[in-house]
């Protein structure tokens, strides 16, 4: 077996590993280029999506080898990506034997939450959301029951690999179902604040971010691809919604969509309030995304501080909101940069979490419910602050990635020509 076939092995089950895990494709493809150009090969070319792995690169004598796989669904799990990208460096910078690689690999071992210790930070997540939400007491402990039986669901669908789909139109069904059922029984008086809640455990929120970012960064068919996975996973969310609302229609009514509808002037209380829920929305999914307890308070701190940040923008610009949320995700880009330099750990082991409170889930949820209902007022007028959150938001990211980019050549110029004075 050549030296080549030995190294793209490794790489193609690394960036594997890597996606499933949660990252993003770009840092992928430099991890793999930058491993490949470590050990002399050349020509490496990587055809990479978050549903296929290609590869291909060719060594010094010329000789020419080419790899391939299909990536199962993502399941985020920061700190198994976070030990990825350390061995990911580590093979960069040692270049240990070729032979070797495959072991190194197999050596890391994730330090998995018990599922029970999970299902708390979904919990602590979904509570924390509804309160954003505005959900009262009793929506509250639906919220929860709910999240109890999502969580139970998604153990089930990943035992049996069912179509994510399916998975999320059964999910959404059975939640739907229960609230509307308690809101006819009059046991709570909001059923779309516990609907919308509970999509969040659905909701491929992350993804979404993603895909807005790989289309505006030129990665085009990666985002096309990933674009077309969030619409038929949220679409499916929404015609859960909508199968309950048609089986039970004659029991519940017409539950009313306007007292869903979260509008409250910004003061110093719910701004408070606001803030200190998006610390627990943050470290409730830091649990869920397996981050370590040493790395949670930074995760869930950069939350709160996007947080602040949203608010202070949208209090100065409250009519532009592509402005002010691309700002507040600026914000959380640079925050996750710095930590990632300064605790010398990738940056979206902080960067996930931090963008939680700036997903536009609620936008997502209207929008979608009106094109299922075909209202076309609902579209109207939530589609465009959906589009122009998600663009803001990805702007943000490829605004801070091109400044620690060049950031970092500076100081890399820098040092040199103070080494060559020297």
């Amino acid at each position: 077996m050549e030296k080549v076939e030995y190294i793209l092995d490794f790489c193609k089950e690394l960036g594997k590993q890597m996606i499933v895990c949660g990252a993003n494709i770009e840092r992928v493809d430099l991890s793999i280029e930058r491993i490949c150009h470590a050990y002399g090969l050349h020509d490496v070319t990587c055809a990479n999506l978050t549903t296929r792995i290609s590869l291909s690169a060719k060594d010094d004598k010329q000789y020419y080898a080419h790899r391939q796989t299909d990536v199962p669904s993502q399941s985020f799990n920061l700190e198994r990506l976070k030990k990825l990208t350390h061995l990911s460096y580590y093979v960069r910078d040692h270049t240990p034997d070729v032979t070797t690689l495959r072991d190194l690999l197999s050596e890391i071992k994730s330090n998995d939450f018990p599922w029970w210790i999970i299902l708390i930070g979904y919990l602590i997540a979904m509570m924390a959301l509804g309160r954003i939400f505005n959900a009262g007491i009793r929506e509250l402990l639906v919220i929860e029951l709910n999240t109890l039986m999502l969580f139970g669901i998604n153990k089930l669908t990943s035992k049996i690999q069912l179509s994510k789909i399916v998975a999320n139109f059964i999910s959404m069904f059975l939640c739907s179902v229960i609230a509307m059922l308690l809101y006819a029984a009059h046991l709570i008086g909001n059923f779309y604040v516990v609907a919308i809640t509970n999509a969040f455990f659905l909701i491929p929120g992350i993804q979404m971010i993603n895909c807005a970012r790989n289309l505006l960064s030129g990665n085009e068919m990666n985002g096309i691809i990933e674009f077309l996975k969030v619409i038929f996973e949220v679409c499916s969310i929404v015609a859960g919604v909508a199968a309950a609302y048609f089986l039970l229609e004659g029991l519940v009514g017409y539950p009313r969509f306007e007292d869903s509808i979260v509008v409250s002037e910004i003061n110093f209380v719910n701004a408070t309030e606001l803030v200190v829920l998006s610390l627990l929305v943050s470290a409730g999914f830091s649990v869920v995304f397996n981050i370590q307890i040493k790395e949670i308070v930074f995760a869930a701190i950069g939350g709160t501080i996007v947080r602040i940040f949203y608010i202070l923008f949208q209090l100065a610009w409250p009519n532009y909101r592509f402005l002010y949320t691309m700002l507040a995700a600026f914000c959380a880009a640079l925050y996750s940069e710095i930590l990632g330099v300064s605790r010398k750990e990738p940056s979206t082991l902080f960067l996930y979490p931090s963008i939680i409170p700036l997903i536009p889930g609620d936008l997502l949820y209207y929008t979608s419910l009106g094109l299922i209902w075909g209202n076309i007022d609902l579209v109207g007028r939530f589609g465009p602050d959906l589009g122009l959150s998600l663009i803001g938001i990805s702007i943000g990211f490829v605004l801070c990635s091109t400044v620690v980019h060049y950031g970092r050549k500076i100081k890399f110029f820098k040092k040199l020509k103070a080494d060559n004075h020297e």
